[in-house]
Formats: structure tokens, sequence, C-alpha cells
């Protein structure tokens, strides 16, 4: 192998061995990863075998209608999702968003009219240089011919972190956190890195169904377990 080969050879982006394919995870990596394989079908909550929907969401339905979260938020991945906020993890965003799109066209649901990003704050995407969410629906958009809709809600203020702290108050901390930017219709799916205990997503959903949409989706990489 030349020179010019090594510098284009593409490597696995979790052990940097070699690798062929166009999805940048060796073999190994690949099969290591934390499949959310057994999820609540409306939040992705891990759930025991036979299971449909988590207590949580039979209890009080979600404003969203269906959670697609191929990877459980453990082992390598917060090392993925991390690069991704925190640094140039282009290629990280990239392999991320093949999974989710490879888990989107597997579940063979409807694709939604809408792809909506989870907005952040002004201040967080100057401290950061991108919005991750962004990053992840970009390349579905494409994938699947879907308009992204970068614009189409906003961040009102600073959340506090959520970091430790129980349903309820993660509830609270986000109530009134997004406003919409303009009218909706159709199946909108909201994009995200990381679903935690969906307060977030519930909460903009929520916000997307009063500007007009029809029913609300969420695809995210990952899920708190």
């Amino acid at each position: 192998m030349g020179f010019i080969d090594l510098l284009l050879a593409r490597v696995c982006r979790l052990c940097d061995a070699p690798v062929n394919a166009d999805l940048d995870l060796c073999p190994p990596c690949q099969g290591s990863l934390p499949w959310n394989r057994l999820p609540c079908r409306s939040c992705a909550a891990p759930l025991p075998a036979g299971s449909g929907l988590c207590r949580q969401c039979a209890l009080k339905p979600p404003p969203f209608q269906r959670t697609i979260a191929p990877l459980l938020f453990e082992d390598a991945v917060p090392r993925l999702i991390h690069a991704i906020k925190f640094g140039k993890g282009y290629s990280q965003a990239k392999l991320l968003s093949r999974l989710l799109g490879d888990a989107v066209a597997a579940a063979g649901d409807p694709l939604p009219n809408l792809l909506v990003p989870v907005p952040l704050t002004r201040g967080r995407i100057v401290h950061r240089g991108h919005n991750q969410a962004i990053l992840l629906a970009a390349p579905l958009a494409r994938r699947f011919g879907i308009p992204l809709k970068r614009k189409a809600a906003r961040r009102i203020g600073r959340t506090a972190p959520q970091r430790g702290q129980s349903r309820a108050a993660r509830a609270r901390s986000v109530r009134g956190a997004f406003k919409a930017n303009l009218p909706l219709a159709g199946t909108v799916a909201i994009v995200d890195d990381v679903m935690t205990t969906g307060a977030t997503t519930a909460e903009l959903a929520s916000v997307l169904l009063e500007a007009g949409a029809d029913e609300v989706v969420v695809w995210a990489a990952a899920r708190v377990g």
C-alpha cells in the first residue's frame, strides 16, 4: 500500500482497524455495539422479552407516537456521541446517522413529511460550533428524500443541566423551552442524538403538534436504559 493509499484508507471509528465497507466499523466492533433489541414501541426504553410498551408509556402515553433508537447509551456509544457534541466528530455523526437510518428502513414505518432536529440555544451552538442533531439529521434527509426544517422550532432560554435529575424534574426543567417558528402539517420526525427520559422530546413534540403537525415520531441514535 502506497502513501496516498494510507492517507485514504478507511479505519474503524472505534478501534482504528482497517475496513473495506462503507460503514467505518470493523465486524467485531459492529457486533459488540449495544443494540437496543427489545425497545418500547413508544419511547424505545429497553424492555424484557415479549413486552410492547413500557409501564410509563402504558400509564401516560407521550405526545409522540413512536421512537426509533437503535443503540443503547453504553459501552462505546457515549464516546461516539461525545465526539459529535464536543469535537469535530463528523465521521462519527455520519456513522451514527447511517445506523439510525438502517433502523428506520428496517422498521418499515411510513416515512415522515419533515425532519426537525432538536434545537439548541444560540449560546450552546456558538460554544460547540454546531448542533449535533443537525449533523445526524442532514444525512437522513438526503437518504430518504425528506425535507429538513432546521428552524421549525427554536429553544427559548437555557435549561438547567438534567444530569442526575428525576423524570419529573427533567419534565419541569424543559417546560416552555421550545417555540415553533412556522406552521406544520403531516408527520414530523424529531431527530436527536440521545434520548434519556423523553422529557425534552415530549416537550418539543407538544409544541410541534400545537403548530399543526398531525403526529410526531422520534428518531434518536441512542437511548438511555
